[in-house]
């Protein structure tokens, strides 16, 4: 069943995209980048969407390192910019949060969080050298089964960000949600077995919530060789396909083929 097909009202303005990310959304294979910049998803998602409705789509991306979806939840639900005057207007969302959540876990967050409040600087950057040192190793000890956030807390959080995206936007945008990524990274200690299940627990999630799926490390793993030397960040060729699929689901929903995040069906692709 399909819902009233997104953007439906004045048609003569600029559809308004956001994409709610962590550091993928704005870093390459060489480094951050700036915003708009040609080779990142949230830029080829805008461009192909804006060709296949022959339509001009305008994105904002709001992004910033290590996003999990605890911070996300707290921004959705307590920064009033964000909720009203970005979230509440917009066509469409992209969320391409949970890759750090799902990311094995070294040192716990809760002493993470500490290390800005010690004193003196030589002192912090002592305890931050140290604890990067820890990190792998801790991860391995446990091999790699521990995510940063816990799953039951991660689907908690999860659920009440999509719900409040949906209650901003009254339902009536179209939702796609990106899967986590993976690594090949030292910090993390070359492990990460948990990132199937925790792809298939995130998007069925989301399709609960009526936004369509998008695995994302079926796409990175066919570029392992080309990530950015920290093992972590995709390249342009990756970029490309992720924001390509991003767009391809995001499409049908501005026509009624599919129906928008306020009628939740079975939509994963």
């Amino acid at each position: 069943m399909s819902g009233p097909p997104a953007g439906r009202a004045d048609r003569d303005r600029p559809l308004r995209l956001v994409v709610l990310g962590d550091s993928t959304a704005f870093t390459d294979a060489t480094g951050p980048q700036l915003p708009g910049h040609p080779g990142l998803y949230p830029t080829i998602a805008t461009d192909r969407l804006q060709a296949a409705l022959d339509r001009e789509v305008t994105a904002q991306v709001v992004a910033r390192p290590g996003q999990t979806v605890r911070d996300a939840a707290r921004a959705v639900t307590k920064d009033q910019h964000l909720m009203f005057e970005v979230l509440a207007h917009a066509d469409a969302i992209i969320v391409g949060l949970g890759s750090f959540d799902h990311a094995p876990v070294g040192v716990p967050p809760s002493v993470e969080a500490l290390i800005p409040y010690v004193r003196p600087t030589t002192r912090r950057r002592q305890v931050r050298e140290q604890l990067r040192r820890c990190y792998p190793r801790l991860v391995r000890l446990r091999g790699g089964h521990r995510p940063r956030t816990p799953a039951e807390e991660f689907a908690r959080l999860y659920r009440l960000l999509l719900e409040q995206l949906r209650g901003l936007t009254q339902g009536r945008a179209a939702g796609v949600a990106l899967g986590p990524t993976s690594h090949t990274s030292a910090y993390y200690g070359h492990r990460h077995p948990g990132v199937t299940r925790a792809t298939t627990r995130q998007l069925g999630i989301a399709q609960q919530h009526g936004f369509v799926g998008v695995a994302c490390w079926p796409h990175v793993r066919l570029h392992l060789p080309d990530l950015n030397p920290d093992g972590i960040h995709w390249p342009e060729a990756v970029h490309r396909r992720i924001g390509t699929a991003a767009a391809e689901a995001l499409a049908p929903q501005f026509t009624g083929e599919l129906p928008t995040i306020g009628m939740p069906g079975t939509r994963v692709r």
